[in-house]
């Protein structure tokens, strides 16, 4: 456990160095088959941070119901290593697979605390609703960055290419995310009726 702890900490840090674009952050990953597996427990690392955004937004009152979100965490974290393989795939960066991967898992935990930074500071009353959604607008064109940047710097393609492979993964995430809400909303409609 405490392997893995340091392990979390160091790729969070190479993550940070990366998206703050400083030298030396690709070093601080295992990137063999170990480490693959290992970055999957960057998942409990955030798993925290998704639960206290579901207690705050209960608290706030745009709750929603508890198994569609952790579903949708779930299956959209889990949903990437497909999209990224299909990815790499037609770009004939198939070599680079792990590491985007790992990078992406320990990078994505960033998101998730920005995330819980925009949630936290409306329950403490320091940003009201209309500016948590203006905050979230942004934080749309950051995610896009972040994903961007990983995908650049792990699979070492040039710069137009990062940008449309980044952006499958975030599409099937979109797809997944969309067809669990509604797949809800309609078995809640079944139920009502």
């Amino acid at each position: 456990m405490i392997r893995l702890v340091a392990e979390g900490w160091q790729g969070m840090q190479g993550a940070l160095r990366i998206l703050t674009f400083r030298e030396g952050g690709e070093a601080m990953f295992d990137v063999s088959i170990g480490g693959f597996w290992r970055s999957f427990a960057a998942a409990l690392f955030v798993i925290p941070l998704v639960t206290l955004v579901y207690f705050e937004r209960v608290h706030l009152g745009v709750g929603i119901s508890a198994a569609m979100y952790y579903l949708i965490f779930a299956a959209t974290w889990l949903s990437f290593p497909v999209a990224a393989a299909l990815a790499v795939m037609v770009i004939g960066a198939g070599q680079r697979y792990l590491a985007w991967v790992i990078l992406h898992n320990w990078g994505v935990v960033w998101l998730y605390l920005v995330i819980t930074a925009i949630w936290s500071l409306q329950v403490a009353g320091i940003i009201n609703a209309e500016f948590r959604d203006f905050l979230f607008f942004l934080y749309g064109y950051l995610r896009i960055l972040v994903h961007w940047r990983l995908a650049y710097v792990a699979l070492s393609v040039p710069t137009i290419t990062s940008a449309f492979t980044a952006a499958v993964p975030a599409l099937v995430s979109y797809i997944v995310l969309v067809g669990i809400s509604q797949a809800f909303a309609a078995s809640a409609a079944t139920a009502a009726s």
